[in-house]
């Protein structure tokens, strides 16, 4: 009861000291309200953002919410929204995606499939990305696959953000041995790791 009690006044701490971000923060999501204040802060100055593993849209509505306050930019949501890697087994989650960032209609574009089967349909509509975040498939073999696929997108001064860098190993090793030579810049929370490529 008492834990119930503290997150509920948390909730309320973070929606009346961030109301940008009031439309995320409705959604569910291993996001932690720090990791969302993070992502919003880290979309400031950037036009075109790039997230792998959107889920019901929190993270979304954390750069749209970005966006919206400039007035430009777009976030290209990339997943299947059929729940392929969460713990709580397959179902659409699609309609949900699109009822939480309704607010943000114009700044997000959703783009359905494996994010390395869509990387043509990205490529025929964007040259550069300001910000990648990837928070897909966390094996191995899956973040080392995103990052191939999408690091030709980014140019100096990019931010590059990975999730679940707290506890998976797959996220871990590709952070380490394929993106740490290419950054100048490097900051992270417990369970989120980003970095600034270098110019």
């Amino acid at each position: 009861m008492l834990e119930n009690l503290k997150s509920v006044l948390k909730r309320r701490y973070y929606i009346l000291r961030y109301p940008p971000l009031r439309s995320s923060f409705r959604v569910k999501s291993d996001l932690t309200y720090r990791e969302r204040l993070a992502l919003y802060r880290l979309a400031n100055d950037k036009k075109i953002i790039l997230e792998i593993g959107s889920y019901l849209g929190a993270s979304a509505c954390c750069f749209a919410a970005q966006l919206k306050a400039r007035g430009a930019g777009q976030v290209i949501c990339v997943d299947t929204w059929n729940n392929d890697a969460m713990s709580e087994g397959g179902w659409d989650t699609f309609a949900q995606f699109v009822k939480n960032t309704a607010p943000f209609l114009s700044l997000v574009r959703s783009v359905r499939g494996f994010s390395t089967d869509v990387v043509e349909t990205i490529r025929n509509s964007i040259e550069e990305l300001d910000l990648l975040f990837i928070d897909g498939d966390h094996s191995y073999q899956g973040v080392k696959s995103d990052w191939e696929a999408y690091k030709k997108f980014l140019k100096p001064g990019s931010v590059v953000v990975f999730h679940d860098w707290g506890w998976a190993d797959g996220v871990k090793r590709v952070v380490n041995e394929d993106v740490l030579p290419l950054v100048d810049s490097v900051e992270s929370l417990p369970n989120m790791w980003w970095g600034t490529i270098k110019g």
